[in-house]
């Protein structure tokens, strides 16, 4: 298949001014993936990341990936970095459609994001060439396309209406958290120099856990946290055993991390609910619903590390508290036979098998 510019436009066009009968007739058609990057997703993307970066240098507008000093090197990093996080928010839609009852279809997921994230792109050329509130029209049309990707999935994929609420959440914590990781080790070399295996000491906790606000906030204060866990060192005792006050430790650790797992359980239940009354009741998101779906996803963040988050902040040793984690479970799964350290390690296990049995 060949580009038409012509199709592209109207698909662009219909897309910003009818999109309930451009993605109706678009999907009804069932195009291939391959057809829809020809036709619309790469041409669009790669002129969004272009012309933004071009009018941003010469007017001083807002560029998503304008970051870098070096045009050619920004100009690279852009059309990586959009392509990538395109290509992981299908693939995520997709996968997480069958979880919740939907019929996962790449191709269609491909066409459904790619014709919700128009004013997306657009907005992000339109906000390059006025400054100052450029940001407050990339960001508008973030939200606009936020709004299209609820109404356009359940076309696609088939998601039940009671699921589709749940399945939009969960999706887009999956995706920023897959971005924030991906971003968090393309960006470990810069963010080594920066970091001080101390910012998460007991003493410190107060301060410079909480250096920022919102996801970019919470992005940042994880991607510390890591850092500080990954420069840990332990030692093991040449035996191999535990002593009770580690494992003591390591029970502490995990019921607080519970208790943080089950707060953002019940903080999505919650959101998930308020977003099915409104579908029953005929309303769409608003731009509220979706600042709430935001602040999911920096709790989401948070959830995911909690363990890690638990043992740091409470000054303790993360390569320790892995190191005690293995013994633990090596000595559960050989029931204390093998060695002397699994046999004293499995009778530590038994004494508080009620409490660890429940981190399984």
């Amino acid at each position: 298949m060949q580009f038409d510019f012509m199709k592209t436009l109207k698909l662009v066009q219909g897309g910003l001014l009818d999109h309930t009968a451009t993605w109706n007739d678009y999907l009804a058609s069932n195009p291939g993936w391959k057809d829809t990057a020809i036709t619309l997703t790469g041409p669009l993307l790669v002129a969004s990341i272009v012309l933004s970066l071009i009018f941003s240098r010469i007017v001083g507008g807002f560029a998503y990936y304008g970051y870098h000093s070096n045009f050619f090197v920004a100009l690279l990093m852009g059309l990586i970095m959009a392509a990538i996080g395109f290509i992981i928010a299908v693939l995520v839609f997709n996968f997480l459609a069958g979880t919740f009852k939907g019929k996962p279809d790449f191709s269609r997921a491909f066409a459904a994001v790619s014709l919700a994230a128009i004013p997306a792109w657009v907005a992000g050329i339109v906000a390059s060439i006025i400054p100052s509130v450029g940001f407050l029209i990339a960001m508008a049309g973030g939200i606009i396309s936020l709004v299209f990707l609820y109404k356009i999935l359940p076309l696609a994929l088939e998601v039940p209406d009671e699921k589709r609420a749940v399945h939009f959440v969960v999706s887009l914590v999956a995706i920023f958290i897959i971005n924030a990781v991906i971003g968090f080790m393309m960006g470990q070399g810069a963010m080594r120099q920066q970091v001080n295996s101390t910012d998460f000491t007991r003493s410190e906790s107060s301060s410079k856990s909480v250096k920022g606000s919102g996801i970019m906030g919470e992005m940042e204060r994880q991607s510390r946290l890591m850092e500080a866990a990954e420069a840990d060192v332990y030692e093991p005792p040449s035996d191999g055993e535990l002593d009770e006050d580690q494992v003591e430790e390591y029970v502490s650790v995990m019921q607080k991390t519970r208790a943080m797992h089950k707060k953002y359980a019940d903080e999505m239940d919650k959101m998930a609910k308020e977003m099915k009354e409104k579908e029953e009741a005929g309303e769409t998101p608003s731009l509220s619903d979706l600042g709430k779906m935001y602040g999911g996803i920096g709790t989401a963040m948070t959830a995911n590390n909690a363990e890690m988050e638990v043992v740091k902040t409470g000054g303790g040793n993360w390569a320790e508290h892995q190191w005690v984690k293995e013994q633990l479970r090596a000595a559960e799964i050989q029931q204390g036979e093998g060695s002397e350290a699994l046999e004293h390690n499995y009778k530590l296990f038994k004494k508080y098998e009620d409490e660890l049995e429940e981190d399984s």
